[in-house]
């Protein structure tokens, strides 16, 4: 049934016949890509946060020393959910040398190259915005053979501080770009599949980088300051300008998401007038509560009201707006593939074993990396102070 609101014109049915035959039609895609698109976008937000506060010079607080684990941690978490979509971890391999003839058509040789750099930046900065001193008073004591893999796996960081380097800035230029391409990159694939017009839109690519800062924001105020706690015995308070930042990367959200179904109900080709009666209708109560309810409406009034300044009511909107900034993943993924690549596959989907396997997996590794990264911190409460006004 058509929404007046969103698709006020008759949008022709499919065909049963295509409807019998789609039955069979096997979806290219399943949550495992809402895991690592989630995974990588909230690691990709996080780095932009982290980058903006280390080039207006605050390196003297717990974002600047935690956030970096966080998205290493992500990242691995979401890289496990990348190898099993594939399915052929060869494939990403081969990717490295071959078919870079038309190297400009496939996201995916951007990623394989761009996404383990963001990696390897992100653990390299992890040590980095560690004070050289104290990783010299923690590495130092250890004996000669632990001493040499510290320092390999720290990468040398207490001899030298990128911070104190003319790289400083071109340090942080690497990672906002980087920190854009990790929550694009999956919306950018979905908009180089053919034949689903309901993804080749930006719309997605904007709505994916948006819920990714919320949650990103949301992170800084009530996540890091818990593994500050964690590994100091001392929470601070985080920054106010999260607060801001959250709540107009949720309202980007609300006003894209809806304004997307209006544009697609009033100017659509027929597939997307499909898929937009596909989202407000079989779809209607699953998108309202996760994603419109739960993901945007409720983190909104907490950070809106003055009950939002609350520790509790911070933690309520960061679950909130990661259970929308998921659903709406999946919600787009899905849509896609009901309507344009399986006519009736909206009937038909479900979870396996596979895939709550490998979601598992990358839940483990994700706490597993980050526990190792927080029992490597100094117990002290804060890095050392610097600003750029007074680099060596």
């Amino acid at each position: 049934m058509s929404n007046p609101l969103v698709t006020p014109q008759f949008v022709p049915p499919l065909r049963h016949f295509n409807e019998l035959y789609n039955v069979v039609h096997d979806r290219p895609f399943s949550i495992l890509f809402a895991n690592y698109s989630w995974a990588l976008g909230v690691a990709g937000a996080l780095a932009l946060i982290w980058a903006i506060n280390a080039w207006r010079g605050r390196t003297d607080t717990v974002e600047h020393r935690f956030t970096m684990p966080l998205v290493v941690a992500l990242i691995l978490g979401g890289f496990v959910n990348v190898l099993a979509e594939v399915q052929q971890p060869g494939r990403l391999i081969f990717g490295y040398f071959l078919g870079w003839y038309n190297w400009d058509t496939a996201i995916i040789k951007y990623g394989i190259i761009l996404l383990p750099l963001f990696l390897v930046l992100g653990w390299w900065l992890s040590f980095q915005s560690i004070p050289r001193a104290r990783l010299e008073a923690e590495i130092e004591p250890l004996s000669a053979g632990w001493r040499k893999l510290a320092d390999f796996f720290s990468l040398w960081s207490r001899h030298y501080s990128v911070f104190e380097s003319r790289w400083f800035k071109p340090t942080l230029v690497l990672t906002v770009f980087l920190g854009l391409f990790a929550p694009l990159y999956s919306a950018v694939f979905l908009m180089n599949e053919h034949g689903v017009p309901v993804w080749n839109s930006p719309a997605a690519a904007l709505l994916f980088l948006a819920s990714a800062i919320a949650v990103a924001a949301l992170a800084e105020m009530a996540l890091i300051p818990l593994l500050a706690w964690l590994v100091t015995a001392t929470r601070p308070q985080a920054q106010s300008g999260h607060r801001t930042t959250a709540a107009v990367a949720l309202g980007v959200c609300l006003v894209t998401w809806y304004g997307w179904m209006w544009w697609l109900g009033r100017f659509g080709t027929i597939e997307e007038l499909r898929a937009a009666n596909l989202f407000m209708g079989p779809y209607a109560t699953q998108i309202t509560w996760n994603w419109t309810f739960i993901g945007l409406l409720v983190p909104l009034a907490l950070l809106l009201l003055p009950s939002g300044r609350s520790y509790g009511a911070q933690w309520i909107a960061l679950f909130a707006a990661t259970w929308g900034s998921y659903a709406a993943r999946i919600g787009v993924v899905l849509g896609g593939e009901a309507i344009n690549r399986s006519g009736a596959g909206y009937y038909l989907f479900h979870l396996n074993f596979e895939e709550l396997w490998y979601t598992g997996v990358s839940v483990l590794l994700f706490l597993g990396i980050l526990a190792a990264l927080l029992a490597a911190m100094p117990r002290d409460t804060q890095s050392a102070p610097f600003s750029v006004a007074n680099k060596a």
